[in-house]
Parts: C-alpha cells; sequence; structure tokens
C-alpha cells in the first residue's frame, strides 16, 4: 500500500478555510514525480527477495523541494545474501548518475540496515542512535522504492514488538495509548534536540541556521505525528476493541497504529485539525508550514540560512523563518492543550509527567 492516498484531508481543509497552500501541494506533486522516477531507476536491479529499497525525509513526506536529498536504505528482512552488498552499491551509484543529492555523512542512510536490530534492539546499550533513528523514521516517514510486502512487513514487526510485546493491562482489555511506543518516539525526539546541539558544536556556524529551522518544524511535525498515532489509539478516539481476548486487542491496536502510520505526517495532522481544532488552530498550523516549505524550494533562500554564521541570528530572514516557526508551535500547543478534553488529557497525562 502507498501512502498517496485519494482521502486527502489537507485539501479539504484548505477548502473549509477557503485557503490556498500552494507550497504544500506543489511539493506533493514534485514528491509524487520524483518517486515514480526513482521507482523506473532502479526497478532494473531486482534487488534479492526479502529486501525493500525503503526512501526516508521529504520523498516519505511528500515535501520534495529544490533542495531536497534521498535518505534511502535497503531494508533487509532475511538472511545473508552477497548480492545485497551489490544492489545497495548499484542503488547508490544510480542515484549519483541521476543527480540526486547524497544522504548526509552520518552513515544512517545510504547503505543496508538489519530488520534484526531494529525489532530487537529497542533500548539498552545496543539500541545507538542510527537504529533508533532508523526505527522511528520507518514508522514516522518511510515508503517503499520496491518490495512494498517487505517494508510493510517490517513496520509491522517493530509495531508487534512495541504494542503485542507491551500488552494491556486493564481488564477486560481495551484500546489504550501504546506506551512503549509512545516514550521511544518521545526518546527520539529528545535525541534529535540532543544531536542538533551536537552537530552545532562539532561543526560551528557550518548549516547551524538551516538545521535549526527544520527541527523547529519538520522534525516537530514528525513528533505530533508520533503523539497523535498513540493518543488516537485511546478509547475515546478508537472506540472499542471487538473482543476481550488480550491478543485480539492488541493485533486490533496494533492494526490502527500501522493505518496511522502510513499517512503522511501532514495528512493525519490535518484529519485530526478536521475534526477536532477549531478553524483558526488549523490555519495556524499549516499556513506556518505552508510558508516554511515555500523557503525551503527557495534556493536562494536556503542557501542563504545555509551560511549563516551563529553571530547572525538577526538575520531577517532567519528571523521570519523563527517567527513561522513560533506560530507552528503556537498551533501545535493550541491542538493538544485547546481543541478536546481528552486530548488535553492524555498531552498532559502522558506527555508532562
Amino acid at each position: 500500500m502507498d501512502v498517496e492516498t485519494d482521502n486527502d484531508a489537507v485539501a479539504q481543509l484548505a477548502d473549509r478555510l477557503s485557503a490556498e497552500w500552494p507550497a504544500m501541494f506543489s511539493a506533493r506533486d514534485r514528491c509524487r514525480e520524483e518517486r515514480a522516477r526513482i521507482r523506473q531507476l532502479i526497478e532494473h536491479l531486482k534487488p534479492p527477495s526479502n529486501t525493500s529499497v525503503v526512501a526516508f525525509g521529504s520523498l516519505a513526506r511528500e515535501e520534495w523541494t529544490s533542495g531536497s536529498d534521498v535518505d534511502w536504505t535497503l531494508m533487509i528482512d532475511g538472511p545473508a545474501d552477497m548480492r545485497h552488498f551489490e544492489v545497495a552499491k548499484s542503488v547508490e551509484d544510480a542515484l549519483k548518475e541521476a543527480e540526486y543529492t547524497e544522504p548526509g555523512p552520518s552513515g544512517t542512510f545510504g547503505t543496508m540496515s538489519s530488520s534484526h536490530v531494529l525489532v530487537h534492539h529497542i533500548g539498552g546499550g545496543e539500541d545507538t542512535n542510527q537504529n533508533i533513528t532508523r526505527r522511528i523514521l520507518l514508522v514516522l516517514e518511510s515508503i517503499s522504492l520496491s518490495d512494498e510486502v517487505t517494508h510493510e512487513r517490517v513496520i509491522r514487526a517493530i509495531l508487534e514488538r512495541y504494542i503485542v510485546g507491551d500488552p494491556p493491562a486493564t481488564t477486560p482489555p481495551k484500546f489504550h495509548v501504546p506506551l512503549f511506543l509512545f516514550n521511544d518516539i518521545v526518546r527520539y525526539w529528545r535525541t534529535l534536540t540532543v544531536d542538533y546541539a551536537t552537530k552545532k558544536w562539532q561543526r560551528s556556524d557550518a548549516g547551524w541556521a538551516l538545521r535549526n529551522t527544520k527541527l523547529r518544524m519538520s522534525r516537530k511535525l514528525l513528533f505530533a505525528k508520533g503523539i497523535l498515532i498513540c493518543f488516537l489509539c485511546d478509547q475515546e478516539f478508537a472506540g472499542s476493541p471487538s473482543s476481550t481476548d488480550p491478543h485480539i486487542v492488541s493485533r486490533e491496536l496494533l492494526g490502527k497504529c500501522f493505518e496511522f502510520a502510513r499517512r503522511p505526517a501532514i495528512e493525519l495532522l490535518a484529519e485530526v485539525l478536521l475534526e477536532y481544532a477549531a478553524d483558526e488552530t488549523a490555519r495556524k498550523i499549516i499556513e506556518a508550514y505552508d510558508r516554511f516549505l515555500a523557503m525551503l524550494h527557495d534556493a536562494r533562500q536556503r542557501e542563504h540560512l545555509e551560511q549563516l554564521g551563529f553571530g547572525q541570528r538577526d538575520d531577517p530572514l532567519f528571523e521570519e523563518q523563527r517567527q513561522i516557526s513560533r506560530d507552528f508551535r503556537d498551533g501545535l500547543e493550541q491542538l493538544f492543550f485547546e481543541s478536546h478534553v481528552r486530548l488535553t488529557q492524555l498531552t498532559k497525562r502522558y506527555g508532562v509527567f
């Protein structure tokens, strides 16, 4: 199943508000074109069975702009095969030849990855920053460019580890916020914020302003999506399970989480805004994000932010983006704290203490 859907909550929200968000809709159209192009590029490589070329980032979020790169991995969900390395190298070469921007230097993307460590190394000393990044992004923002069956199987296995491996404690069992998953999403968000400070320390001024802007916008959007995936599983929103059998309840809860996870972040957010938020809140959030995407697609503005030194924090463009991020933040706070009684209760109970 592709994440593209005819149930276009963003368009419905635009109609309700009589709003136009050209940067957002253009980025989505470009994204779908680039996905089709990349799939054609790698189709002839015929990766071995039980593997999938998986993309993350703007290509998965449907936010393709002029400065987007391709964050990808060859996801392996089976026994080792000598061809794995060859296929991964061929994917890398094909993307280079097509002049796509390469992933960042961290080594998290642009190589092979194994489902085993993603599923079995959650928490503890073996759960590295690289591992948690791949795992949470598989759930929150990933798209298959080859074998969708393998891709979905790995996501389901990860969610099974979080949900079936941590069954409900209530009697009779009911739909509930999956706290194991929720806490790992929170942990990932905090890891992002700490890593931002680390990169600023290690790289000095290089690219700090653009990283700061992305942290406040696209990274925060993913965090909001993760929270919503978990909160929408609460019985207030999800209703009642079909059985009192704990195993069946856990499986049904897993299915709900999977369905939410496969929606693009802005789409899931728009669905919630349509259902529970005031028009003012919805407008503030989506318009801020549209302005952010417009900046990313403007090569001149993006390059300007990339070249700013930390001592230039009063730069007009950076200050404009900071104000946009404040509007986005304020809108999210209104959504989670002021829009729906149960959403506020859950935010206070699980998001604060």
